[in-house]
């Protein structure tokens, strides 16, 4: 057997079984597939968190304002800082769903 005929055996073997187009297609459909988006929903949902995170702390540090206020019988300007970091986030929601 010359090379030429391995080279054509081996050719026809590979194309004629499908062997390299089934690969070819199972590798692009891989790409397509739903597992291969997990990356970029872990990243939402990890935007998703931070931002629940920070609305949790502002809500502690309410209290801490409110409860201040009540223990010491007087509002300072703790609670009007207290109101524009809340806009603030409240804002930013606003702006991330747009």
């Amino acid at each position: 057997m010359n090379l030429l005929t391995a080279i054509v055996t081996i050719v026809t073997c590979l194309f004629g079984s499908g062997g390299i187009v089934i690969w070819v297609l199972n590798r692009n459909a891989r790409k397509h597939d739903e597992k291969d988006t997990t990356q970029k929903d872990l990243r939402e949902i990890k935007e998703c968190i931070k931002t629940l995170q920070r609305g949790l702390i502002m809500c502690l540090e309410n209290d801490g304002v409110v409860f201040n206020a009540l223990k010491t019988h007087q509002i300072n300007g703790d609670s009007e800082l207290q109101e524009k970091k809340m806009q603030a986030y409240f804002l930013s929601l606003l702006e991330e769903k747009q």
